[in-house]
């Protein structure tokens, strides 16, 4: 029912997909314009290793081709752009350390600024049946988004490490012939929707918590974890579904697709931990013009788990 609300409500909310579609194509500019400082540096470094050659094999390739070959050439990718991070470290350090502050922390810091305003468009649109202004939402909530945004983006860090440690590692193995080869790109494709939607389900009470109650999301984090546990396995199962379908597209269509499905990935996230928190809290909602949602009260639902215990 919450994934059924959820598709409801992107309906009835799709220009918020179009604005932060281009709120995201904006941060894409400036994240470029930042980085011109450096860019005869980092274009250099990389010819070196002949990055340009191995990013253009892999992006002209990877439209409906065997999945064996396109991890293949994702490991030539991700070694060559490792080698010419090495390249840039030993001939500029100033670069490299630039590059990679706006790299880990900048330009998610601006990436993650839209979650709060597509989240409290929602929230009106949810509660009121009114619709705000995505620009007026942003300048509003500006704090709110910058405290948000910060905690997040450094709490991804060590998060992402992992992650891209144990994607590298499975990569490699695609150097290995016998019968590896024909489950690796399955085991490395299920690796990859089970750590993220994981990772999206632990963070996914988060923003909700700080549009509704309307306080610093250095304070609602527990507040949003505390929802997700309530519905922890429908939650999950849901973001395993979404990742599922967003990661096999873009494996289908990696070099046309990224620029539409992230967002698109990104805004069917925001509107179904909306109706998670709703329902969690017991909220009643608007998913379109002729359908109000009336879900269990929060104090029913906690009196039913604690009748549950005794018994």
């Amino acid at each position: 029912m919450m994934f059924k609300n959820s598709i409801k409500l992107f309906v009835a909310n799709f220009s918020i997909f179009w604005k932060v579609l281009l709120y995201k194509l904006i941060v894409v500019l400036v994240g470029v314009l930042l980085f011109l400082p450096v860019l005869s540096i980092l274009v250099e470094a990389f010819q070196t290793v002949n990055f340009l050659d191995a990013f253009t094999h892999f992006a002209t390739n990877t439209v409906f081709v065997n999945l064996t070959e396109l991890f293949e050439n994702l490991y030539v990718l991700v070694q060559t752009f490792i080698d010419g991070i090495y390249v840039l470290l030993q001939t500029n350090v100033f670069a490299f350390i630039y590059s990679i502050f706006l790299a880990i922390i900048v330009i998610p810091f601006l990436y993650n600024l839209s979650s709060i305003p597509a989240g409290e468009c929602l929230y009106s649109y949810m509660a009121t049946l009114s619709k705000q202004k995505f620009s007026i939402a942003f300048i509003n909530r500006i704090g709110i988004s910058s405290v948000y945004s910060i905690f997040k983006t450094l709490m991804m860090i060590p998060i992402m490490a992992i992650f891209l440690g144990g994607f590298y590692g499975l990569l490699m193995l695609t150097t290995i012939e016998g019968i590896l080869q024909i489950f690796l790109p399955l085991i490395i494709f299920i690796y990859t929707v089970v750590i993220v939607a994981l990772v999206i389900t632990f963070f996914s009470g988060w923003m909700p918590a700080s549009v509704v109650f309307n306080i610093s999301p250095a304070l609602t984090y527990k507040k949003g974890l505390k929802a997700v546990f309530r519905r922890f396995f429908r939650i999950l199962s849901t973001m395993f579904i979404i990742i599922f379908i967003s990661t096999f597209m873009t494996l289908m269509f990696t070099s046309i697709s990224l620029v539409i499905v992230i967002p698109f990935t990104e805004v069917m996230v925001i509107m179904f931990e909306m109706v998670m928190f709703f329902e969690s809290q017991g909220n009643r909602y608007y998913v379109d013009m002729d359908t109000i949602c009336c879900p269990k009260k929060l104090e029913e639902c906690d009196s039913f788990k604690k009748v549950k215990s005794i018994i």
